[in-house]
């Protein structure tokens, strides 16, 4: 027994993934376990609370043990746990409170948990910087992320937001996210953000806020085949994916925008308009849509519009603006 304790003593790497037998972990005394891997193990019902005194624990995978309910409250101990993937654990029914204070957890991966206690829990994550809330495209409407409605979104988001000012990537991606839903959420909170992956989402109209977030540059909404206009983007903008929004008319330039700036509309056969062009010399722009034989006569006029301003900027200022139609 003592040469077992002493071998686990020295490890640092366990991984159980996919242990079908697996319905309870086993006793962890090892204070030098540095990444616990579970993933898989479809039976697990229970993590011992000794996980609490993995005082070097950095890395804990549960993904796909759906199964799991509770996570133990001795989780809250490992203040050495910087990233937590907990995605597919559909009956997880919230975290725990103590989690709160862990301020090495900066990385929380929960795609595809529709429980509504378990998204009010989040919140309280004051210290995460990557956030991922994924849904699943081929999933049915009952099981996607925000399929519970509204009132969730009301209870949750809002709140949840003004309390991560840290998070600097955040993806909501497949969740079903709608029009009523986009009424309940005001981006603007999220001060620190850098990256915001909305792809795949049910809205028309971007959610509120996003034109202000002072430090995002890479804007992610391909695939949201009902997105009519993008009006609000930031000046820090550098990056735009918009490609397969069918729907999608027109997008206006960043106000004062000061760098090169890449907007991907390739797939986007409605697309009409790019507003906002006037008065910007400052900047290189880079454009790409899939088929000029597919632009609307509105679009190619915006086209030719920037071409123009290019040539009046290159012989006044020496800036250009670049113009790709592949």
């Amino acid at each position: 027994m003592r040469s077992i304790i002493q071998i686990l003593n020295k490890l640092k790497i366990l991984n159980l993934s996919h242990s079908q037998n697996l319905v309870k972990t086993p006793n962890l005394l090892s204070s030098s376990l540095e990444k616990l891997i579970l993933e898989g193990c479809s039976n697990l019902v229970k993590v011992h609370q000794s996980i609490g005194h993995s005082t070097s624990l950095v890395f804990l995978n549960l993904e796909g043990c759906c199964s799991l309910k509770t996570l133990p409250e001795s989780i809250g101990n490992v203040k050495s746990l910087e990233t937590l993937n907990i995605s597919r654990c559909s009956q997880l029914e919230k975290l725990s409170e103590r989690m709160g204070d862990m301020e090495s957890l900066t990385e929380l991966l929960a795609d595809g948990i529709e429980n509504e206690k378990f998204l009010s829990s989040i919140g309280q994550l004051k210290h995460v910087r990557r956030l991922l809330l994924r849904g699943y495209s081929s999933a049915p409407p009952s099981c996607s992320l925000i399929s519970a409605g509204v009132s969730n979104w009301k209870r949750w988001l809002p709140t949840s937001f003004t309390e991560w000012r840290l998070v600097k990537r955040l993806e909501l991606s497949n969740g079903g996210l709608s029009n009523c839903a986009v009424n309940c959420v005001d981006f603007s909170g999220l001060s620190a953000l850098e990256e915001l992956n909305l792809r795949g989402n049910k809205f028309s109209r971007l959610p509120s806020g996003i034109g202000f977030l002072p430090k995002l540059q890479v804007l992610f909404v391909h695939g949201c085949e009902y997105l009519v206009s993008i009006p609000d983007l930031p000046s820090s903008l550098s990056y735009l994916n918009a490609s397969y929004c069918e729907s999608l008319k027109r997008v206006r330039i960043p106000i004062e925008s000061k760098k090169e700036l890449h907007i991907d509309l390739d797939q986007n056969h409605s697309f009409e308009e790019i507003q906002g062009i006037e008065g910007q010399s400052n900047i290189f722009w880079y454009i790409r849509v899939h088929d000029s034989s597919q632009l609307s006569n509105k679009l190619q006029k915006s086209f030719v519009e920037v071409l123009f301003l290019s040539v009046s900027f290159a012989q006044e200022e020496t800036h250009t603006i670049d113009t790709c139609i592949d």
